[in-house]
């Protein structure tokens, strides 16, 4: 009986150590994944982050084209404020006065303006505002599209800001939605834009 005491002492060390090791091996594997998990996370959000600067820069350059396109449309009409040069045109929208504020496009009050502002014609692609532009521009990057709205700001028209010309400065808000090609980032921009024109009297 004295000699299976130290046998039956053995497998109950050898059972602990199993279970120690099986133990130690979980705790590791769950240390790897969440390792892995994190490091998956943060190569997708340095990707969505990288995306969005590309968005930015595309929209960057949407923007200069709408502004080219502005100050030609505005100039081809005789130099006159868009309200005039751009009448009829779908990318410029001239609020109602309804006497409440107009709401922003892409705002969380108007979430899907840009799904549906092309057929309520309030909106217009890049490709046909940047149209009257001659010489005409290097388009946006491959797969890029933008829908620009331009509408009048509450800003009253300045003599002062065109500086000492017999201009008059006329401002304007642009917006714009730029989509990259698989349509899974956009971003939407507005800039304030002053247009001069000749002062009437």
């Amino acid at each position: 009986m004295a000699a299976l005491t130290p046998s039956a002492s053995r497998r109950t060390e050898r059972g602990y150590v199993l279970l120690l090791t099986l133990i130690t091996l979980v705790v590791l594997l769950f240390g790897v994944l969440f390792t892995m998990r994190g490091n998956l996370l943060q190569s997708v959000m340095t990707g969505n982050t990288v995306q969005r600067q590309k968005d930015v820069q595309a929209s960057d350059l949407a923007l200069r084209q709408v502004q080219k396109a502005i100050i030609q449309t505005a100039s081809g009409a005789g130099d006159v404020p868009l309200e005039i040069a751009a009448s009829g045109a779908p990318w410029f929208y001239i609020p109602p006065n309804t006497g409440n504020p107009w709401t922003p496009p892409g705002s969380s009050s108007a979430p899907t303006y840009w799904q549906n502002c092309q057929t309520a014609k309030t909106c217009d692609t890049l490709s046909h505002v940047a149209a009257v532009i001659t010489p005409a521009v290097p388009a946006l990057p491959s797969g890029y599209t933008t829908l620009v709205t331009v509408v009048p700001t509450n800003a009253p028209v300045d003599t002062y800001s065109c500086g000492n010309t017999g201009f008059t400065a006329t401002y304007y808000d642009i917006f714009l939605h730029t989509q990259e090609a698989n349509a899974t980032t956009a971003i939407n921009t507005e800039t304030v834009f002053k247009l001069c024109t000749p002062t009437t009297t």
